[in-house]
């Protein structure tokens, strides 16, 4: 009887431990696939990954993604920007043209103020974070400015995600230089699910494991909706918001003829620097000059309307 108990007790060990061997052999597998993917932005395993995956895998997202999939690889190349952020608007709205949630919304959950300071139109009669072009290329200049203030892809995602305040804050209460999982798992900032979501999707998308439905609807720039407007922003590249927009849509200069400018492009000029400077959206630029994409060239003319 004493033999066989130890036999029975060995064999439970060596299950366990046969267990513990797979489960880290898998680990070790799924690790080093992520590690074959890094680019620019590191791609670190966690244990958290291994459900968030299984729950999207086969999983049918919004085909928002590959109506604009050209349009994003073409905008994140202009801009020399990592390829795989294609993916990080899965992790911010789940690809979802029509999202919101609190002051965020579209496609990249924009937050009204940082879309109006590069010059999106966000108003009572249309906002253009709805739409998927223009927020797409807004995002990509906000990630870039941050980029350039952290030369950091992943602090860059998770000042975009929470705020540049947030990231200095928990910086700042975590007292060292904190691992990428760290803001995950000890809840460092408001939101940290970004960094599984996002590595995850990045994994499968490699994997050619993502399929899409063809359910998704994107709303109307011109649908009216209620938007909170924030205070009045003013500084380099800020036009103030609380001005009248004078367009064909809104403010005083609705009833007046626009005054017609013409602009000849410049190096290193993009349709956001030029909207930006010119207080006008991309849309209306786009439309103005008859532009099917944001492909601009040096010496290029530009009607404008102010």
């Amino acid at each position: 009887m004493k033999f066989r108990a130890l036999f029975i007790l060995w064999s439970c060990i060596f299950c366990l431990a046969a267990n513990n061997c797979c489960v880290s052999s898998g680990s070790d597998a799924f690790a080093n696939e992520l590690k074959s993917m890094e680019k620019a932005i590191p791609l670190p395993y966690n244990d958290a990954l291994d459900k968030i995956v299984k729950q999207l895998d086969g999983k049918s997202l919004p085909i928002t993604f590959t109506k604009y999939e050209a349009f994003i690889d073409t905008a994140l190349a202009q801009r020399g920007m990592p390829s795989e952020l294609r993916y990080l608007p899965y992790a911010l709205s789940g690809m979802k043209a029509n999202y919101s949630y609190g002051d965020r919304c579209g496609y990249w959950a924009l937050p009204s103020l940082v879309g109006m300071r590069y010059g999106l139109a966000i108003d009572e009669s249309r906002d253009e974070r709805w739409s998927v072009e223009a927020s797409t290329l807004v995002a990509l200049d906000y990630l870039n400015d941050l980029h350039e203030k952290y030369n950091d892809w992943w602090h860059s995602i998770l000042a975009y995600a929470n705020s540049p305040t947030s990231l200095s804050h928990a910086l700042i209460h975590h007292g060292s230089e904190p691992e990428l999982w760290d803001f995950y798992e000890q809840d460092l900032m408001p939101d940290t699910r970004v960094i599984a979501d996002f590595i995850a999707c990045v994994y499968l998308g490699n994997q050619g494991k993502l399929n899409f439905s063809t359910k998704d609807m994107e709303p109307s720039v011109d649908k009216p909706k209620k938007v909170s407007v924030p205070e009045p922003v003013e500084g380099p590249n800020k036009r103030n918001i609380s001005e009248p927009k004078k367009d064909s849509l809104t403010g005083s200069g609705a009833n007046k003829s626009p005054e017609t400018v013409k602009y000849k492009i410049k190096k290193g000029d993009t349709l956001t620097k030029i909207a930006n400077k010119y207080h006008v959206s991309v849309a209306d630029l786009k439309k103005w000059n008859n532009l099917k994409n944001d492909n601009i060239r040096e010496g290029q003319t530009l009607t404008i309307k102010k």
